[in-house]
């Protein structure tokens, strides 16, 4: 499961006069696995990339093993999914600049400062929304035993415990937001190895 977070200051419309991508327009590109992965990539190198490059990288994430082993086989079928539908998708969209001729793909400037963040968990964890969930039940329910006297505890100490467990589990969360699950920040996408 995985859900996009998008910094939308830059998923507007254009004031400046360019035409802008919408949060819906980013959302429809990135909607795809294999999109994401040339958006990371694209990402990584802040430059012109070769269709043959983003192919074999793109490939490997796929195929969960490094470039050097991949077949030509599966080199070619995202080689030529990515030319004949997902570049051309991700150019018509302004989300990046393809040139078939050449076969080179580089980010749009639109897009290329777009902060993407994946809410990616893996098969043994939950979502941080079920976790902050049972955190707040755990919290009302600690409240109610201390009102009603059933632990001696005082309403500070509660508060105190409450505060403490709420700052670590943001400041964990805002951390693997920021740092592991933004697309392009790292080497990997955020979904290879956790699926």
């Amino acid at each position: 499961m995985s859900e996009a977070l998008i910094d939308s200051s830059r998923a507007r419309g254009g004031q400046d006069g360019n035409r802008g991508l919408t949060e819906e327009q980013v959302f429809e590109v990135l909607s795809n696995t294999r999109r994401r992965y040339v958006f990371h990539y694209l990402k990584q190198q802040q430059r012109e990339v070769y269709l043959r490059e983003l192919a074999e990288r793109v490939a490997a994430w796929e195929n969960e093993k490094p470039v050097p082993e991949l077949t030509s086989a599966e080199t070619k079928r995202v080689k030529t999914a990515l030319h004949q539908h997902h570049l051309p998708k991700m150019d018509d969209a302004g989300f990046v600049r393809y040139d078939s001729t050449r076969e080179t793909v580089e980010l749009d400037d639109r897009v290329a400062g777009l902060q993407v963040y994946l809410d990616v968990v893996p098969g043994a964890d939950i979502p941080w929304s079920l976790y902050y969930m049972g955190l707040g039940g755990i919290a009302v329910a600690l409240s109610l035993i201390s009102w009603g006297n059933l632990w001696p505890v005082s309403g500070v100490s509660l508060a105190m415990a409450v505060s403490v467990a709420l700052l670590l589990s943001a400041g964990v969360h805002t951390f693997l937001n920021y740092s592991r699950l933004r697309l392009g920040s790292t080497e990997e996408p955020p979904e290879v190895n956790r699926r």
